[in-house]
């Protein structure tokens, strides 16, 4: 039964790193502004990629994970096994951002187009978190990143992705405004992902409630009974 239960956790995973990849793509496709997290990413591939052809999407993605994984270990003051895994699931990410990216190039688009797109990549993005809270691996290294600042120092989870959020848009926007001129990467998007997907999530939640599986790990900083 346990085994049977952790490849369900797996699988439903999978797919939820599948489904958040493709709203990740989608969002960079209308160009009207990407998520917060994949702001930065998206700014520094813009920048990077011209020169250094590897530096695309997917790939600055896994980048800024490990980074974040870093920050994890510093915080905790240890190397963790969940620390260790979410980098490893990064790679795989950052590819099926790529694939994606490469499987959907439609071209120029209508603004009438470009919308029903955004709001289908924010729905996608909040259906890909719920699939992944739900299953209860790890989340994605920047989100994990918040919550072990959440658990450590005691602070509220919201606040801290509040604050995070902030960050990574000051940096894309710095980075664009910099070696850009003006920002590209950051919009009306952006803005709409902070205030949608998290009821995007709400509303697949209540739809699929048998999606939520039981505690798989400990919270960061305490010691297993």
């Amino acid at each position: 039964m346990k085994r049977k239960k952790l490849v369900r956790r797996i699988i439903q995973y999978a797919l939820g790193l599948c489904t958040m990849a493709a709203g990740v793509v989608l969002l960079k496709r209308v160009d009207l502004g990407i998520s917060p997290i994949t702001s930065v990413p998206a700014a520094a591939s813009n920048v990077l990629e011209g020169i250094y052809p590897i530096m695309n999407l997917g790939n600055t993605t896994t980048l800024l994970h490990a980074l974040c994984v870093i920050g994890q270990f510093i915080i905790v003051r240890r190397i963790t096994l969940k620390g260790l895994l979410t980098m490893f699931v990064g790679v795989p990410f950052g590819q099926v951002i790529n694939l994606f990216m490469w499987l959907f190039n439609p071209g120029p688009l209508g603004l009438p187009l470009r919308v029903v797109l955004l709001v289908g990549g924010l729905a996608l993005s909040g259906l890909g978190v719920l699939l992944i809270v739900d299953a209860d691996l790890m989340l994605p290294a920047p989100d994990e990143l918040s919550h072990t600042i959440s658990q450590v120092y005691g602070k509220k989870l919201s606040n801290v992705k509040i604050v995070s959020d902030a960050v990574y848009v000051a940096i894309a926007i710095a980075v664009d405004l910099i070696f850009a001129g003006k920002i590209t990467t950051v919009g009306i998007g952006t803005v709409l992902s902070v205030l949608l997907t998290g009821r995007f999530i709400g509303w697949f939640d209540k739809l699929f409630p048998k999606l939520r599986m039981e505690p798989f790990w400990d919270a960061p900083g305490k010691k297993s009974e």
